[in-house]
Formats: structure tokens, sequence, C-alpha cells
């Protein structure tokens, strides 16, 4: 897929911006290519909209713009790395081809990274993954912004997380979704712009259903489906406490203190798909499924059923930096022979 010249002059653009921030070269333009890649998707909220902050706390110290990313603890497929403060794009990356690295030797890799900061749309990772050939599953938490069903105080992240199959990009189901109803970037969007937002999306800081975006961000964001939405939010946080990160109390919000890193946790999973079969046989069942949803309409004359991911499909053409194969691991993180 080649590169539009809109999209690629907002990556070199950022880039540079990054780097003028003290950021090396290429955590800039991995933090870039993220940022293009949400806009690129229609997700605005995690995308350029967040560089002032990510530079903001570049300059602070709250991201480490000399992060060194090392393992802490190897058992082969399961790896937990600490990330060093880094710019959560960068460092997410880094973990992510690790994944990928170690799936290729063991079937499944699995990187849990701690003392993380935020990192983006999760997307951008498992489509990473995908790229290379196998499931992606990527995973994060946030500073506390969801309250539990009947409580009114936050007490979760939004904790994300997403899926995606190899598949070829522009008909590649995927999931990403935040566990609650809605992100908070939107209830941001939303108060910048004076406007309400749907009832059913937050609550007040006294637990009352509103439709004030201000009211909202003061008080809690909602589980999306009640107890099932709160409990994939705190299935989030138990796995990334197994590497040690810091669950959703222990967060640092990315609009708090910009010189003190946010201690969140990321999650990377990558899955072969060849185990039993060729990559092209896998392949061949996800067309399958997805044309059975397609065909799952019945008579009525409303919109065709669709997958996860077609909502986000658009027909601009991504920085070719994100349809090709990831980026080489650092040796640092890549040896199989055990931790560094």
């Amino acid at each position: 897929m080649s590169e539009s010249a809109p999209a690629g002059a907002l990556v070199d653009w950022t880039t540079r911006v990054l780097v003028r921030t003290g950021l090396g070269a290429d955590e800039a333009a991995t933090v870039a290519d993220s940022l293009v890649f949400a806009d690129l998707r229609g997700v605005s909220t995690h995308g350029v909209l967040r560089l002032p902050t990510y530079v903001e706390r570049l300059r602070a110290g709250g991201i480490n713009v000399r992060s060194r990313p090392s393992v802490v603890s190897d058992a082969g497929a399961l790896v937990v790395v600490d990330a060093d403060a880094g710019p959560g794009a960068s460092t997410g990356a880094t973990a992510a081809d690790l994944a990928v690295a170690r799936a290729r030797v063991y079937g499944i890799g699995c990187v849990i990274a701690r003392n993380a900061n935020h990192f983006g749309a999760s997307a951008y990772f498992t489509n990473r993954i995908a790229d290379a050939g196998m499931v992606g599953i990527a995973a994060c938490n946030t500073e506390p912004v969801m309250c539990a069903p009947f409580g009114g105080a936050p007490v979760l992240g939004t904790n994300p997380i997403a899926v995606a199959v190899p598949a070829p990009y522009d008909r590649r189901p995927q999931l990403d979704m935040a566990t609650t109803v809605t992100s908070q970037g939107r209830l941001i969007m939303a108060q910048r712009a004076g406007e309400d937002i749907p009832l059913g999306w937050a609550v007040d800081g006294d637990g009352r259903a509103t439709t004030s975006a201000a009211a909202g961000l003061e008080g809690a964001l909602l589980p999306v489906g009640g107890p099932k939405g709160f409990g994939l939010a705190f299935a989030v946080d138990a796995l990334l406490a197994v590497g040690g990160a810091g669950t959703s109390p222990d967060v640092l919000a990315l609009s708090g203190d910009p010189a003190t890193p946010q201690r969140l946790g990321h999650l990377f999973i990558a899955v072969r798909a060849d185990v039993v079969a060729p990559l092209d046989d896998y392949r061949a069942r996800i067309d399958a499924l997805v044309a059975a949803v397609h065909a799952s309409g019945g008579e009525l004359d409303v919109p065709a059923p669709l997958v996860p991911g077609e909502p986000e499909a658009v027909d601009v053409p991504l920085p070719t930096s994100l349809t090709g194969a990831p980026a080489p691991v650092p040796p640092t993180l890549a040896e199989q022979g055990g931790p560094t």
C-alpha cells in the first residue's frame, strides 16, 4: 500500500517536532507513525491531538527521552520488560516485536511491559503483529476513570483490548475497544467543543448520570456492558500485575504531573496462525467467517452486518511503515539465550 502525501507529510512533521524535544529519530518516527495511524482510522482521540501532551511530558521528564527498555524476567514464551518510562508507542513497538520473535520459536509469545507510558491506539501494535503473519493481541491499563457497577468513584482504567488477525490490511478483521462505554478522549473533545455527551457515557462526581462532559470528567466513565466491561477491565489489570506493572489505582493520569512517569502496563501477545495448517488456510477460514457475518442480515432494510474493524476501515492509504514487516528487535531484547 503506497503512502499518501498528506499522511506522509504529517508523519514527517510530527517526527521533527518530537526530535526537537530530544527524542531519538527512530523512537520519534514510531511515535509519529502511531499517532497518524490513529487519525487515519478515524480515532482522532488517540491521534496527533495527543502530540502537545507528549511534548510537554518529554520536556518535563515524565517520558524518558533516552529510555533503554530491558528484559527483567525471561521464561521463554513469557517475557517481562521494563520500559524505562520511555515513549509508550516506541517501547510498545519494541515489546510487540519481541512477542513476534518469541512466537516464531515457541508458537506464542507474550510480553508484559511495566514502568511504561501512554502508547496511543492499541490497534497500532496488533496490526504490527498481524503484519508479521500472526494473531496479535494487545492490552494496557490507564489511570482510574471507570466506576464499578453501582459505584460512583473511579477505580479502574479504560483498559483497552485489541485483537487483529493476519489477513491483508484492507480486509483485516480487528477489534480495538475500551472497556468503558467510550474513551476519556471523547469526553475531552466534547468539553472543548462545548457539546453534551450521550446519557449513559458517564456519571458525575456524585455518581449520578450526566450529559455534561465536564461533569463526566470530574466523575467517572461507565463500563461497557455493565459488569461485563468492568470484569474485562479488572482482568487486564490482573494480567499486567503478573509482570509487576502498576494496576489502575497506581497509574498516573496522562494529564497529571508531566515530570512523573505514568507507571502503567502493556501486554502484547503474538500467536502463530500456521501451527496446524498453512497461513492461507487460516485466512480462508477467517474469510468464510466474515462472509457468514455479512450474509446474516435477514430481510430488513438495514445496513449489512459488519465484522469488528470494518466501521474504522478507510480508503486513505497508511504510511508504508505501518504496512510492512515490523522493525528489527534491538539485540538487547531479541536474544533468545536469556535476560539482559
